[in-house]
């Protein structure tokens, strides 16, 4: 699976398994933003992420226009799953190690925002 961006931990090096993938413990976040795929990131990329145990999903949702924070992966799925509506920000959990605010227009939209 790919993503649009990841905050991993600063010894990522270490959790290299093959050519371009890295374990999963090494990931605190993974942001995607939604193209024509919209579904596989709404869909399986959330239990997949859950499954191998990334603390922190977001999805900037363009085909709802909204920003889908997950957190809390436990049993194999996203204990808490909280839509963000545009003109609105939201404060990434602190289990991803740092301190980040992030827009919804601005991921919805990027510079244009």
């Amino acid at each position: 699976m790919s993503s649009d961006l990841s905050v991993v931990e600063a010894d990522i090096k270490d959790a290299h398994v093959m050519k371009n993938c890295y374990a999963a413990h090494a990931f605190r976040m993974v942001v995607a933003v939604t193209s024509t795929n919209w579904a596989d990131d709404l869909g399986p990329k959330v239990e997949d992420y859950a499954q191998a145990g990334i603390p922190v999903y977001v999805v900037a949702d363009r085909k709802h226009d909204q920003v889908l924070l997950c957190s809390d992966p436990r049993g194999g799925e996203y204990k808490n799953k909280v839509p963000h509506k545009r003109g609105t920000s939201f404060t990434v959990p602190d289990v991803v190690g740092v301190e980040m605010k992030l827009s919804v227009d601005r991921l919805l939209d990027g510079d244009e925002a």
